[in-house]
């Protein structure tokens, strides 16, 4: 029996690209999706009496979830950062991507799963339903990439600072682009950082950090009963990519990439005719139809002369 389980992105910036992978998650059958937008800067209309909302993009008609500060605060999260003494609040963001769920999970409690993908994430394929069926009918608590033991001498930047908290714990680690958690396991986290801050506020210590969230949620959920598990390293590649360079929709292997982005090209991440693939795009790549083609002068110099006056951003 499938699970009732809620999908979304996390971002904090608009483009097609992330419209584009927003638009293969929803319309699947047994999830629902929503984009969660951190809303300090983009300043989108928020209703009176929630922060659910549709907004237009792209044409697109996008579920949207909209928080700053304010719904941090109401719902009393620490605002700290692992690595910043004053941060703003955008660093608490990177941080703690596991408020996300918070968040979420206060106005969609009723979801046995939730899963997160962060803005830069692709999908090489359709739609997220291949890899998501991996899934779907296990229980684990905790999914997420690299997840891993750690010792307190192994060396990770992030166990700096953090014995006032975790001395004589087994720890854990893990990588945070994509995850999912159980709603126990959310509100057993939440009520963590509730707990954790007061007891940062009475040791406080410049050479003290609060726990980052690859760190924080592995080690608290796997020391107390919950099911922990890492994302197969068959389904996602976790090194950078720029699709303007890779082409990777040319050969889609339904797997995810993270991180798939360009800081010159907003559109990096974005292929419009994601769905109209031809068998042909499937076997060849562009790069080696042109190859094959100057084999043939005549074709070739046909091919050549289209090749400089089309907008290549399509291909």
């Amino acid at each position: 029996m499938s699970n009732k389980t809620i999908l979304f992105i996390s971002t904090h910036l608009i483009n097609k690209a992330i419209i584009s992978e927003y638009c293969k998650m929803s319309g699947m059958r047994n999830f629902d999706c929503i984009l969660v937008i951190d809303n300090t800067k983009l300043q989108f209309p928020v209703l009176k009496d929630s922060p659910i909302t549709y907004l237009n993009f792209y044409g697109k008609n996008v579920k949207c979830f909209l928080f700053d500060r304010k719904l941090n605060e109401n719902l009393g999260l620490p605002m700290l950062a692992a690595h910043i003494d004053e941060p703003e609040f955008e660093d608490v963001m990177w941080a703690n991507a596991d408020y996300h769920f918070m968040y979420v999970r206060k106005f969609f409690p009723n979801y046995n799963y939730y899963w997160q993908f962060d803005y830069d994430i692709f999908c090489n394929g359709k739609t997220y339903q291949p890899f998501l069926k991996k899934y779907n009918k296990r229980k684990d608590d905790l999914v997420i990439c690299n997840f891993r033991k750690e010792s307190h001498t192994s060396g990770w930047s992030w166990l700096n600072g953090i014995d006032w908290l975790y001395k004589d714990w087994q720890l854990y680690g893990s990588f945070f682009p994509i995850c999912r958690m159980s709603g126990r396991a959310i509100d057993f986290l939440y009520k963590k950082r509730l707990q954790y801050m007061s007891i940062y506020q009475q040791k406080f210590s410049t050479e003290n950090r609060w726990p980052l969230c690859e760190l924080f949620v592995p080690t608290e959920l796997a020391n107390n009963e919950f099911f922990c598990s890492t994302i197969s390293e068959n389904t996602i590649h976790l090194s950078p990519y720029n699709l303007n360079e890779e082409r990777l929709f040319e050969r889609p292997d339904k797997k995810l990439y993270h991180p798939v982005k360009s800081n010159n090209d907003p559109n990096a991440l974005y292929y419009p005719n994601i769905k109209k693939y031809s068998i042909w795009q499937k076997i060849f790549s562009v790069s080696n139809i042109y190859k094959n083609l100057k084999k043939y002068k005549r074709i070739y110099l046909m091919f050549f002369k289209i090749n400089i006056t089309c907008d290549k951003s399509h291909f």
